[in-house]
């Protein structure tokens, strides 16, 4: 049986993430970063771009962001960490000597599922007032690793696949861009492009986190 994961064990994390958003995608703030681009692919019809950006947070391991010329106040933001290196992360910040915070004893996994990496799904939604929204469409836990010596690589394959995929879905009559992102199966496409990349039996074993909690701590 799996564990419950403490709502503390997201709190650090979805501060990093909304941070960088807002670092990046906040004209009116004084420090804002450039956006570094690694990479540029288009849709078949062009309408929409799909980019993979730098992201400088702790356990960060790909980001993607998805552009539709024809919804602009609407963009789609698909992040994948490394919980090994978000523990570890926590690991040096905590002072020498003092016991581990509740946050840290929450991410200790003592069960047999060893969920690998963290993928969220949101919008940044522009508003008429030039401000930012940030809204999660989903977050969830995967094993995305199996028995593969690298970290990394297979949970970046299998996003890559996923998120291209997004960006080449048909349109359907009657039915927005935003809605169609929105309802789009993302754990289920992970889930099956897992199974291609890291063998059909392959269980990500895959959980989805209420986040609910942490937008009232950071309201």
């Amino acid at each position: 049986m799996a564990v419950k994961v403490k709502q503390p064990t997201l709190l650090r994390w979805f501060r990093w993430l909304t941070q960088w958003v807002r670092q990046i995608f906040n004209r009116r703030g004084t420090r804002k970063k450039p956006l570094i681009i690694l990479e540029r692919i288009y849709s078949a019809d062009e309408l929409i771009v799909l980019l993979s950006i730098e992201r400088d947070a702790p356990g960060a391991v790909g980001t993607w962001y998805l552009l539709h010329r024809r919804y602009p106040r609407y963009n789609l933001l698909i992040t994948l960490d490394n919980l090994a290196a978000i523990r570890l992360a926590l690991r040096q910040q905590r002072v020498r000597g003092s016991a581990m915070s509740p946050l840290e004893l929450s991410l200790i996994q003592d069960d047999e599922v060893i969920r690998t990496h963290r993928f969220s799904i949101l919008w940044i939604t522009k508003l008429k007032s030039s401000r930012k929204v940030i809204s999660f469409i989903g977050t969830w836990d995967a094993d995305l690793q199996g028995d593969r010596f690298d970290p990394n690589s297979s949970a970046i394959t299998i996003l890559r696949l996923v998120v291209r995929e997004a960006l080449n879905l048909q349109p359907l009559p009657g039915v927005s861009w935003r809605l169609r992102m929105t309802d789009y199966p993302w754990a289920e496409s992970v889930q099956s492009y897992a199974n291609s990349v890291l063998g059909e039996k392959h269980n990500c074993y895959i959980k989805e986190q209420n986040l609910q909690p942490l937008y009232r701590q950071e309201g």
